[in-house]
């Protein structure tokens, strides 16, 4: 199971943090994990979701691993979704296209290549749409 993640210096302010996290996941009956790096140098705060009752908390010397949606009354942290793999099945003359955008960029994948194109597309999508309204 993924994770999100917090790191922040051990110092009294972030234990203070800490511990707000902590009752605010017992509050809300979910599960979190704090632990300590070896040197006790930093605290490392995981769960599958982490609630954050104010928002904030997330200050710059908080180090975050996951994606952040704030709420008017508290923040939620959820994993990074992996990568996953799918099949795509593309006629011929879409493999030749994808071949020779690919011979022009040598140092890219064809994995990198239909991954870029793909991006480019949806932000093509995305501009077209807000002017069209």
């Amino acid at each position: 199971m993924e994770l999100a993640v917090i790191s922040m210096k051990n110092h009294v302010e972030n234990q203070e943090i800490s511990r707000q996290i902590r009752d605010y996941h017992k509050k809300k009956g979910q599960p979190l994990a704090i632990r300590f790096s070896e040197e006790l140098t930093h605290i490392l705060l995981e769960a599958p979701c982490l609630y954050i009752p104010d928002p904030s908390m997330l200050n710059k010397d908080i180090s975050i691993s996951g994606t952040v949606r704030v709420y008017a009354d508290h923040a939620e942290i959820y994993p990074q979704k992996t990568g996953s793999t799918i099949h795509l099945f593309l006629d011929s003359e879409l493999i030749d296209e994808l071949e020779q955008i690919r011979a022009r960029v040598k140092n890219k994948t064809q994995d990198e290549v239909i991954s870029e194109l793909l991006m480019r597309g949806l932000r093509s999508y995305h501009s077209e749409r807000k002017d069209s309204r």
